[in-house]
C-alpha cells in the first residue's frame, strides 16, 4: 500500500480519518492511532508525518512487537561500549535520531512495562540516558504510536502503564476495518488493479465487486490488496465472475 491508499475512498469513517490526519499534522501532540491487522495504521503515521513541518525529515519508527525486550531499549535509548556483554560499539537509539523530527512506535501494548516506564520518562522531560551513559541528552521529537489492542483493558489488567496512556492519548486515530467500509471496495479495488499493466488486468463483473462487498476482510485493505495480486496472477486479462472470485477468496 502507498500512503494514499488509506485516504482513498468517499465512505463517512474514510472522511473522518482523513480530516484527523489533516489535522493533527499541524501539531506536535503524541497520535494514538488505533485498528486492527491490515487497516493501515503505519501508512497513516507516515501520512500525518509527511504532512507536517518535519515532513523534509525521515520518519524514525520502531516495531515494538519485532524486538525481544533484552533488545528493546538499546534500540530505543542507545547504549554506550561496554554498557552489556556485546556492546563493543556505541550505539544512538531510534529516540536521539529523531531529535527534530517524528518517532512511530508500532504496537506499543507490547513494551515491557520496565521499557514503558523509560519512555514515560521521556515523555515527562525530554531526556534521554543511553544504557551505560552517565549524561542526560534533551530530545525534542513528534510521538506517532499504533497498536491494535485494547490499552484501556491492558491498563486495567496492569499490562499498560496508566501515566504512559495518558502521556501519549492526547490525538487519537481509529482506523475503520474494509468490512465497515462497503461502499469504498469498488473504488479500492481499482486502485490497485490500476497497477497492474493492461494486458493482466483483469475485470470484475457487478456479481463479482458484490461478492467483495460481501466478504469479512480479516486482513482488511492489506488482504484486498492481495486478492488483487491473485486475480492477476489466476485471471490475468480477463472478466472475473462469482466462480473465478469465490477461488481467490477461499
Amino acid at each position: 500500500m502507498s500512503q494514499r491508499d488509506i485516504l482513498l475512498g468517499e465512505s463517512y469513517p474514510i472522511q473522518k480519518v482523513r480530516r484527523r490526519v489533516e489535522c493533527f499534522a499541524q501539531t506536535g501532540y503524541p497520535v494514538l492511532i488505533f485498528g486492527e491487522r491490515g487497516t493501515g495504521k503505519n501508512l497513516c503515521a507516515a501520512q500525518i508525518h509527511s504532512a507536517s513541518r518535519w515532513k523534509g525529515k525521515p520518519l524514525s519508527s520502531v516495531d515494538c512487537g519485532a524486538l525481544p525486550g533484552s533488545l528493546i531499549e538499546s534500540v530505543l535509548f542507545g547504549h554506550e561500549r561496554g554498557a552489556f556483554t556485546g556492546a563493543v560499539h556505541q550505539v544512538v537509539g531510534r529516540l536521539e535520531e529523531a531529535d527534530g523530527t517524528s518517532l512511530f512506535l508500532d504496537e506499543i501494548a507490547l513494551l515491557s512495562l520496565e521499557s514503558q516506564g523509560r519512555l514515560l520518562r521521556f515523555l515527562e522531560d525530554n531526556t534521554i540516558r543511553r544504557i551505560g551513559g552517565k549524561t542526560d541528552r534533551v530530545v525534542q521529537c513528534r510521538m506517532l504510536a499504533a497498536t491494535n489492542r485494547d490499552l484501556k483493558e491492558a491498563v486495567e489488567t496492569g499490562r499498560f502503564l496508566p501515566d504512559l496512556y495518558d502521556r501519549l492519548n492526547v490525538l487519537r486515530i481509529t482506523m475503520p476495518p474494509l468490512r465497515n467500509l462497503p461502499e469504498d471496495i469498488p473504488l479500492l479495488t481499482q486502485h490497485f488493479l490500476a497497477r497492474v499493466p493492461k494486458r493482466r488486468r483483469p475485470t470484475l463483473s457487478r456479481e463479482a465487486v458484490r461478492a467483495l462487498q460481501q466478504y469479512p476482510f480479516p486482513g482488511n485493505v492489506r488482504e484486498l490488496r492481495n486478492i488483487c495480486c491473485r486475480l492477476e496472477t489466476f485471471f490475468g486479462g480477463s472478466e472475473i465472475g462469482t466462480s473465478e472470485m469465490g477461488m481467490v477468496l477461499e
